[in-house]
């Protein structure tokens, strides 16, 4: 409180009242004065979004910014858990950009998002069937809108994800129109060196994918545009036993460029 000069009691109680009714602020991952950097770079600044764990609230920012490098995008993670992501997400530059208007589980509660879409038996996500593509009108028994794309030489491409990973967005996609768990946000402890496990490309040797629209997943609306890079596209290429070379595969043999 402000530093009171004596007042009538009557005065003092209304000031005291008043207190009581100012409303806590809502969640939201960037601030208004937000501007985007010139590369990934620029993830230095991040505000606090906190978990009231005592009450399963979802995470609030407190009053302020919080200036940290080691914590943006975990740890600390919501609850302590990582599947629920971290509680530092950054506000400005390129993943603050991403990152802003994404809500974390949708306005769930943590531990109602987690007993949705998390299996215990698998520790893993529930992932939505066709890849994660968006089917006609949301009808799921019909055939996922899937086409070929030529991703040319010069193209910039991103993914929330290490590079034994197969799926990329055009770069700066929003992270809401990707449909992804919140634990995609979390830096790698291996690779502190990419924030938010974000990591981004460029086009060098131009080659073919599966691409379509993302379907809503996670309490996202997805919407954004995937790629989906299948060895049967590029000759030589290793296969999994899904049929999809890896990002990483692709970046060290020609035909991606690391930016980050």
């Amino acid at each position: 409180m402000r530093n009171f000069l004596r007042r009538s009691p009557l005065v003092a109680a209304l000031a005291l009242a008043a207190a009581a009714f100012t409303a806590a602020p809502a969640l939201a991952l960037a601030s208004d004065d937000d501007t985007p950097g010139a590369s990934p770079a620029g993830l230095d600044q991040e505000v606090t979004l906190s978990s009231k764990a005592a009450n399963n609230r979802k995470p609030t920012p407190p009053p302020g910014d919080r200036e940290s490098k080691t914590d943006v995008c975990g740890p600390p993670y919501v609850l302590g858990n990582k599947s629920l992501g971290p509680e530092l997400l950054p506000t400005r530059g390129p993943l603050g950009e991403i990152v802003r208007g994404y809500t974390l589980y949708g306005g769930l509660p943590p531990t109602e998002f987690l007993d949705r879409y998390f299996n215990e038996k698998t520790d893993f996500y529930n992932y939505p069937p066709d890849f994660g593509f968006a089917h006609p009108e949301g009808f799921g028994n019909a055939k996922p809108i899937v086409y070929t794309k030529l991703l040319p030489v010069g193209y910039k491409v991103d993914r929330f994800g290490g590079e034994s990973g197969a799926f990329l967005s055009p770069l700066g996609t929003p992270y809401a129109q990707r449909a992804l768990p919140p634990s995609n946000l979390n830096t790698f402890s291996g690779d502190l060196a990419h924030k938010c496990n974000y990591h981004a490309y460029k086009v060098i040797r131009a080659f073919r994918v599966d691409a379509g629209p993302i379907a809503p997943a996670f309490q996202q609306p997805g919407e954004g545009l995937q790629l989906h890079t299948l060895a049967k596209y590029i000759p030589g290429a290793p296969a999994n036993d899904q049929g999809e070379v890896s990002v990483g595969w692709l970046a060290d043999n020609g035909y991606l460029a690391r930016l980050s």
